[in-house]
This record gives C-alpha cells, sequence and structure tokens, in this order.
C-alpha cells in the first residue's frame, strides 16, 4: 500500500466522519490535530487511517493483497487494526501470528461532569509539558501525541497528585472537533482508591460542553469498564482489535 502525504489528509475526512465506532481516532488523523499515517492501494478503493496510538481503520472492501498487506503491517509495525467484520477478522488470524481482542465503545450522554471529592493530601494539576514528559506507564499522552506542542494545541488532561507525585490521570487519548476519547491510567502504588474516577471525571468537566467525551476498553478489562458505568457512560457497541501479541 502506499502511504499518503500529509497535506492530502484532508480529503479523508468524510470517510472519518461516516465511521461506524470510534470515529474521533480517524478524525483527528484526517483533520490534522494528531499525527498519525494513512494508506491506500493503488485505486485508493481501499483506505487505512492509523493514528499514532496504532489504531488504525479500514474503509473499503480489501482483496486479498490488501488484507495480506494489512497482516505484515501489524506484525512489522504493531498496527492495532479495528474492524467490526467477523470474515475480514477471520482472514487475519488465519494467516497467523496475530491475536483477536474484544473492545467495548462507550458514549457519555450527559451535559455535566460527576461531583467528585478531593482526598486529603491530594490535588488535581492539569498536564502541563513537565507532567507530559514525566509520566511513564502504559497509557500516557506521549504515546498518543507527537510531542507537548501537538498536545497542548489539541488535548486536555488532568492529574490527580498526592504531594508532588503523580497518582492517577485522565487526558484525551484522541482528539478530534466533536470528541475527546478518555486514556486513563493510575500509578501502581495508588490503585483501588478511587483515584481513576477522580482524574476521568475532572477531565470530562474540562471537555464539557466544547467536546464529548469517549470511553474505550478491552472487554477483559472490568475495572476500566466499571470506572466508565460509573462516570456515566453508556456501552454503544463493539469492535475486535487485531494486534500481536502482547
Amino acid at each position: 500500500m502506499k502511504e499518503i502525504p500529509v497535506s492530502e489528509y484532508s480529503r479523508f475526512l468524510p470517510l472519518a466522519q461516516n465511521s461506524p465506532f470510534c470515529r474521533v481516532y480517524p478524525m483527528s488523523v484526517t483533520e490534522g490535530r494528531q499525527s498519525g499515517f494513512i494508506y491506500t492501494n493503488e485505486s485508493e478503493s481501499v483506505v487505512l487511517i492509523r493514528h499514532r496510538g496504532n489504531f488504525t481503520f479500514i474503509y473499503g472492501t480489501p482483496e486479498e493483497n490488501d488484507i495480506r498487506e494489512i497482516h505484515e503491517l501489524i506484525l512489522s509495525e504493531g498496527l492495532k487494526f479495528l474492524c467490526q467484520d467477523n470474515t475480514l477478522a477471520d482472514k487475519l488470524l488465519q494467516y497467523g501470528g496475530v491475536e483477536l481482542v474484544m473492545r467495548d465503545a462507550y458514549c457519555y450522554p450527559n451535559d455535566k461532569a460527576p461531583d467528585i471529592d478531593i482526598p486529603d493530601g491530594h490535588s488535581l494539576r492539569k498536564i502541563d509539558e513537565e507532567l507530559f514528559n514525566a509520566l511513564t506507564g502504559r497509557v500516557v499522552p506521549s504515546f498518543y501525541w507527537k510531542d507537548y506542542a501537538e498536545y497542548s494545541k489539541n488535548g486536555k488532561g488532568i492529574c490527580v497528585m498526592h504531594g508532588n507525585e503523580p497518582a492517577s490521570w485522565a487526558f484525551s487519548a484522541a482528539s478530534s472537533s466533536l470528541e475527546c476519547d478518555i486514556g486513563i491510567e493510575t500509578a501502581e502504588a495508588y490503585r483501588r482508591r478511587g483515584l481513576a474516577f477522580i482524574a476521568a471525571a475532572a477531565a470530562i468537566r474540562d471537555m464539557l460542553p466544547e467536546k464529548r467525551p469517549a470511553w474505550t476498553c478491552q472487554r477483559s478489562n472490568l475495572g476500566s469498564a466499571r470506572t466508565a458505568e460509573k462516570l456515566g457512560f453508556v456501552k454503544r457497541g463493539d469492535y475486535f482489535l487485531i494486534r500481536k501479541p502482547l
């Protein structure tokens, strides 16, 4: 597949806008808010939109050679392929070396964020450049954004601090003109204290009313699902994630 120049990304925005699920990710790339890649076959009958976080969406009906190229991108570049097509998912699994993970997508039907009580010794801090570069873990802003300049222009995020130590954080892992998908993590020493709820509620408060919050997680991540439901998110669909095994 050929790689499309960044200067041409905007012409693929109509495809992203009509995504049946998680459209915030392809929209963020085609709107130029977050870095990513767009690939097509020669005729542009098949389009892949890949977010910086490696979540990748397909448009069109791929033929055998297109599917093999997608499979190779999963293996060689760690692409995380998202779809709702059982036949396509089965084909990629048949090629081997990949696994399928079920994920759920949630929407936020409310117009205000949940109320929060901040525990003694804790405080809220916006994710500034120092925190952007300092936060470590599996779900951190630096994984989803090219640099702080890109994040500060188009992203939002809140960190629950315990003194001077980051305890839990929630931020826009993807941000389009319409939505923000929330990425969230709690440092291991601070888990099971309700801090993820506080961080996410504070982030939702920061996002509304300009943008609608969204939430996605692996179906096996019961803690994330419970937090989403406690915040007021409602499940609206599911999809497959196909990736190299961790």
